[in-house]
């Protein structure tokens, strides 16, 4: 059995908007809907990894 993180780079998960669940994409059923009230439009969290990144001015006069 391979245990998957809970945070760091690239991990991700789910919320539902109704009930405001949040859960792995391994606990979503085969239709895709929330474990907990059945609504099919879950929100993608990406947590780490992705965030803003600063970009520097190369140019200086």
């Amino acid at each position: 059995m391979r245990i998957t993180p809970l945070r760091g780079f690239g991990v991700t998960w789910l919320k539902c908007p109704a009930c405001r669940l949040k859960c792995r994409p391994t606990a979503v059923g085969p239709g895709g809907a929330c474990p907990r009230c059945g609504n099919s439009r879950l929100l993608r969290l990406s947590l780490g990894g992705s965030g803003a990144q600063s970009t520097q001015d190369t140019k200086r006069d």
